[in-house]
């Protein structure tokens, strides 16, 4: 079987390859048929700009590279020891931008909604990544939470916590995304490059601090930012992956988190357990309920949406997403055959 797939040749260019693929497969995969797939600017922007060669750990920036962990597609076949889907099942996977692709299903093949629209279920990949910000902190109803960035991971664990009673405020550089965060739901947004963050907090909560801030770009120095703007006894969410190398006086920081007894939290998804407890939800769980929300309308996608794309057209697309923050925020790539 042929398979047509995005490949990372070197930091900057990508394209699309065909390739032959082996209709084998191991008792844990499942053989699917690609609808949607939904691109990671953060993770899948630092393979695709060479910015991963710059983390003090990871697979060191090898190239050529696949990209993508966000797939919906129609399940063909499964291997003989797949329970979580079915032939003929639509899925939702941790699998490449491909049009064919053998998903791990032990890990998660999740069936979701066969009648939703595909390229707005499939963001649910993304609102994945940000319910770990949610599921770490102990945030309760009436708490401010400061969320910095808006992109997708951002937006969405803005809207999370405001699904679970808590007062948000969103900030980022750009207006085009904090307009994408209001037409989301989110009422109380700063643009951070135009007013004093530091004061709209402050005038916000009184002085204190927020109750939880989340980091959601993944930059040391927003970090540093994130704490000086936490209260006592506050909580700060790493939920953006810091990967450039950054140089400035940690001391105010780290002086703030002991003094004001301020927990910093790693909040990413992997280390979220595949298999649920009495008392903590799976990767699994989380997800069915996003893709539930999605198609109910309690989380909102439609205006995350900016770009539908043709897999021919991902030149175009990564370079937009890593360049365009005024124009470019949610880019979904279309398998469907045509």
């Amino acid at each position: 079987m042929k398979t047509r797939q995005l490949v990372v040749l070197e930091p900057g260019r990508i394209e699309v390859q065909e390739q032959e693929l082996d209709e084998t497969l191991k008792p844990n995969e499942a053989l699917v048929q690609s609808e949607y797939t939904i691109v990671s600017a953060g993770t899948e922007g630092a393979g695709f700009t060479g910015l991963v060669k710059e983390m003090p750990f990871g697979d060191g920036g090898q190239y050529p590279r696949t990209t993508g962990y966000g797939n919906l597609g129609r399940v063909l076949s499964v291997g003989s020891g797949v329970s979580m889907c079915k032939p003929g099942d639509r899925v939702l996977s941790f699998s490449r931008h491909a049009s064919v692709v053998k998903a791990d299903a032990g890990r998660m093949a999740l069936p979701i909604s066969a009648s939703a629209p595909g390229q707005h279920l499939v963001f649910a990949r993304m609102a994945g990544v940000s319910i770990a910000a949610l599921r770490s902190a102990t945030v309760q109803p009436g708490d401010t939470v400061l969320v910095i960035g808006m992109g997708l991971v951002g937006n969405f664990a803005a809207q999370l916590f405001q699904q679970a009673g808590a007062e948000v405020m969103a900030t980022d550089l750009a207006q085009f995304r904090l307009d994408r965060a209001k037409a989301c739901g989110i009422g109380r947004v700063v643009n951070s490059a135009k007013e004093n963050l530091e004061e709209a907090v402050k005038e916000w909560t009184g002085g204190r601090g927020a109750h939880v801030v989340v980091e959601a770009i993944g930059r040391s120095e927003v970090i540093a930012q994130a704490v000086m703007l936490t209260r006592r006894y506050g909580e700060v969410i790493l939920l953006g992956s810091p990967r450039a190398k950054a140089t400035f006086d940690a001391t105010p920081m780290l002086l703030r988190l002991h003094l004001e007894a301020i927990r910093m939290i790693g909040a990413l998804e992997w280390r979220w357990p595949q298999h649920e407890t009495e008392r903590v939800r799976d990767l699994s769980a989380n997800y069915r309920m996003l893709a539930e929300w999605i198609a109910a309308g309690r989380l909102q996608v439609a205006p995350l949406l900016t770009h539908l794309a043709t897999p021919d057209q991902c030149q175009q697309i990564y370079d937009g997403l890593a360049g365009k923050k005024e124009e470019f925020l949610g880019a979904v790539f279309d398998w469907n055959p045509r």
